[in-house]
């Protein structure tokens, strides 16, 4: 086999090619071009990635086609073409893909892979092999609907190339008939040179940008061999606002309907923030969130009121009753906030409906404006851990005491919560959900949020259409507008023989009623519409069923029993019609017949990595079937010559960490070693359920580790491992020790000078022992422990209820990892003086049974 050459595409509105070379040890492929094609007709976008390589030696190698793409994309097609053999992805029902995909792996090949890598992004991950001498394309195509946020629509593109690519090419194609009132395009690697390769050519209502730079260009310097794209590049516009009643698009018998009226009085707004200021919140999280919250509390204007509660075990008013925010009221809630220490457990359930109760109350008593909006900000970073913790129980109260009186939002601090949870707490009360990450913006995040809903300009607005004059029209009614969004409702023309198509807009604004009438001619907006043709044919038909799956998806989260499975049903039956991988489908690259080449899966996750078509409970676990990996039958047996053939090689295993199973006296030693990963921190384990999770930094060399991580989220309990010193914090409370201590805290034992145990389960614990400057953890699982779905990492996923094991190896899927058995591995590092027998395997990061997401930034950062 050749050596392993890898790429990557990154992007988000669009896609830039990143070529590795160190993947593939110095040698390159030849990129001759990538060509990357946005192409935006009315909002909804389709994007194309076009790879030309070739493999200029004279042996086959092995390719990884890597790419991101935007979180809220679907992809349509995906071709493959190698040795002018071309490869077609098709859509299917994710059960029947995954039969297909296990009947195929059992011949032990290759695998497809998308699964969430950030904020905004998902990745694309498939492996081929190109013989010597010989061309691949690869294609990949997919659709998206451009949300308006604060004014705006963006493409955003990360360009990291990392490599110089021969003809590097991006297009995007702009077609708006309301007009575009601005265009503008910023690139954080831009430099004057490169200002000047961006083209774009603009008229009323159509772009045209183009950037091509040439290899010189590309060059960070004359004589360097590394790319100056390294950035992000965003492309943001609007369009042009006339008609109050919005603009109304008909093309091949579908319409669309843009709603964000201009020069509306805004209304006031009513906002009760409830503040999670638990024990979890300590330290960075609740200094953000006062940062946040100061930045909030200063921009709201006069006319509005507002309410502060902070919770923890119990509920803390700022005041009983909501106040108008005036400046001397801003002055006293900001002291209010700044005074918030963590601490006590997670009262959810008592927070909200004491602040369903204030809102509740000023109602009655007609305290606030008769004509504003009313909306509950609740943020949180964890568990329910007191009083009702049942996440349904929760749900029930609220949604029974809220009665429609308020927007519930929820936001989610950092990783430890139960996003579902909090996703279905809000679409149950008129709102929604947003992940605020755990980083060194999380203050600007909660802003931004709270930006997007701090303009309501119209209450209860309905899009309505004369009777039997449409059908199978997407979501119609919204409790709010606000300020720089945009309502969009899409639709099919019911009667044929109709000329005109009449759209009424009613609400409730600041003085009046609002109520508008707008009129499309059905033949005139559909010749007009010819004229964009060029962009794509029928995007308003493909734009309708991308609003209507998700719009169905979200209907999913809160729907149970038979009504969850008529809109799943619904759904699906759209995905397949429309050729959409969306969390019920996925894509099956299918060779010619007279290829014996497997073929490759690849499925969309959802933000929890739960799979909406294979279990209808939405506090279910995440399935397996998101993640594949990659199984090459003729590496494996290059894999084990090699372990054969390498002196001392069980020695070097038990350097890095060993498990043992079984009853004490009676061990099974397994020893393992990470390859190919240098100075990285990793993710041992991780218990969803439990909160325990355990991560180790690697030392520079990759032989062994030099710090860990170990963490009880239940226990407020972190653990830092070092060879100078060992520093527990719990709670708030932080004490270091010298390795020649003695600790007996909870949680944690170490009773000699070179060992510390971590609990991690019932029947589960790793020690970490002490040797020179080096840290060997040993991971002990016995007869006692049962086996779950929860558990990830390095080592959680082999104690993981889906991994078989077998006398020889682990596996899952087409994956395997084989075992190879030694008499003489050296267990002196582990603390005990002796050698044994064991079983040994290497680990490469891109081989891990559970897919390649175990690096991670911190030894306290869970794995994504």
């Amino acid at each position: 086999m050749g050596a392993l050459h890898c790429w990557s595409l990154l992007g988000a509105a669009l896609v830039i090619l990143c070529l590795l070379p160190s993947c593939h040890g110095g040698t390159k492929m030849v990129v001759h071009s990538v060509h990357i094609h946005s192409r935006v007709s009315s909002r909804f976008a389709r994007t194309s990635v076009t790879t030309v390589i070739q493999n200029v030696l004279n042996s086959s190698q092995e390719v990884i086609f890597e790419m991101e793409l935007p979180k809220t994309a679907f992809i349509t097609n995906f071709t493959m073409i190698i040795d002018n053999v071309t490869n077609l992805g098709i859509i299917k029902e994710k059960a029947e893909a995954k039969k297909k995909y296990q009947k195929a792996v059992s011949r032990g090949q290759s695998a497809g892979l998308v699964q969430s890598t950030g904020r905004k992004m998902e990745n694309f991950k498939i492996s081929a092999n190109v013989g010597p001498s010989s061309t691949a394309t690869f294609k990949l195509v997919y659709e998206e609907l451009l949300k308006r946020q604060l004014g705006k629509y963006e493409l955003y593109l990360r360009i990291r190339p990392k490599e110089l690519v021969e003809n590097f090419q991006i297009t995007v194609d702009i077609v708006e008939p309301q007009g575009i009132s601005f265009l503008e395009t910023v690139g954080t690697f831009m430099t004057n040179e490169l200002s000047n390769v961006v083209r774009t050519n603009r008229t009323e209502n159509k772009a045209h940008i183009e950037f091509q730079p040439s290899l010189e260009q590309q060059r960070r310097c004359p004589e360097c061999p590394d790319s100056v794209l390294d950035g992000d590049l965003k492309i943001t516009y609007d369009v042009r606002r006339e008609a109050s009643a919005g603009k109304v698009q008909i093309v091949n018998g579908y319409f669309v309907h843009y709603f964000a009226p201009s020069n509306l009085k805004r209304l006031p707004k009513n906002v009760l923030f409830v503040i999670d200021h638990s024990g979890s919140m300590y330290g960075n999280k609740i200094k953000q969130t006062y940062e946040a919250f100061t930045k909030i509390l200063e921009e709201m204007p006069p006319e509005d009121f507002l309410g502060i509660l902070i919770f923890d075990d119990k509920v803390d008013h700022w005041k009983k009753s909501l106040v108008r925010a005036s400046p001397e009221n801003i002055q006293k809630a900001k002291e209010f906030v700044k005074k918030m220490s963590a601490r006590g457990g997670t009262d959810i359930n008592k927070a909200l409906l004491s602040a369903v109760k204030m809102l509740t109350n000023a109602t009655i008593n007609n305290s606030l404006p008769a004509t504003s909006a009313s909306m509950i900000l609740f943020l949180s970073d964890g568990e329910p851990t007191s009083g009702t913790t049942d996440h349904k129980k929760i749900i029930d109260n609220v949604k029974r005491s809220l009665e429609g009186q308020a927007a519930l939002y929820c936001l989610g601090f950092g990783s430890g919560v139960d996003y579902n949870f909090l996703e279905k707490l809000a679409l149950e009360n008129g709102g929604l959900a947003r992940r605020i990450y755990e980083d060194s913006d999380s203050a600007l995040q909660l802003q931004g949020f709270y930006n997007e809903v701090a303009n309501p300009m119209l209450l209860d607005v309905e899009l309505q259409y004369l009777e039997n004059s449409v059908d199978f029209v997407t979501r119609s009614s919204f409790k709010h507008y606000y300020q720089g969004s945009e309502i969009i409702v899409a639709g099919r023309i019911a009667n044929n023989s109709a000329e005109t198509l009449t759209a009424e807009v009613k609400a409730q604004g600041l003085l009046q009623p609002f109520s508008v009438t707008v009129e499309a001619e059905v033949r005139e907006e559909d010749e007009v519409s010819r004229e964009q043709r060029y962009i794509f044919e029928n995007f308003t038909e493909r734009l309708w069923a991308y609003l209507t799956i998700e719009q169905l998806l979200t209907q999913q989260i809160s729907a149970e029993g038979e009504e969850r499975r008529h809109i799943t049903e619904k759904a699906l039956n759209l995905s397949l019609k429309y050729n959409f991988v969306t969390p019920l489908t996925s894509m099956v690259v299918t060779p010619p017949e007279e290829q014996k080449s497997d073929e490759l899966v690849a499925n969309k996750p959802s933000e929890e990595g739960l799979d909406a078509a294979d279990d209808y409970d939405y506090t279910s676990s995440a399935l397996d079937s998101h993640y594949y990996g990659h199984y090459d039958m003729e590496s494996d047996l290059q894999l084990k010559s090699e372990l054969i053939m390498d002196v001392g090689l069980a020695e070097q295993f038990c350097e890095t960490f060993q498990v043992l199973l079984g009853n004490p006296g009676d061990l099974e030693r397994i020893c393992f070693r990470i390859t190919e990963a240098q100075n990285v921190t990793v993710n041992l384990y991780n218990n969803d359920k439990t909160g325990v999770a355990v991560n180790g930094q690697l030392s520079e060399d990759g032989a062994g580790f030099v710090r860990f991580g170990l963490e009880n989220k239940m226990e407020k309990l972190k653990v830092d491992v070092s060879a100078d010193n060992i520093s527990v914090t719990q709670g708030q409370r932080s004490d270091t020790y010298a390795w020649t201590a003695a600790i007996d805290s909870p949680g944690i034992r170490k009773t000699n000078q070179k060992r510390l145990t971590f609990p991690l389960d019932v029947g589960a614990n790793v020690t970490i022992s002490l040797s020179g400057n080096s840290l060997h953890p040993s991971f002990y699982i016995d007869n006692t422990y049962s086996a779950g779905n929860h558990t990830s990492g390095v080592i959680g996923q082999f104690v993981n209820v889906d991994v078989r094991r077998s006398s020889g190896s682990y596996s899952i899927g087409a994956q395997v990892i084989p075992l190879n058995r030694a008499s003489s591995c050296d267990f002196t590092p582990h603390g005990e003086a002796r050698q044994g027998q064991c079983q040994h395997a290497r680990l490469r990061p891109d081989n891990l049974l559970g897919g390649a997401g175990y690096i991670v930034s911190d030894i306290f950062t869970p794995p994504q």
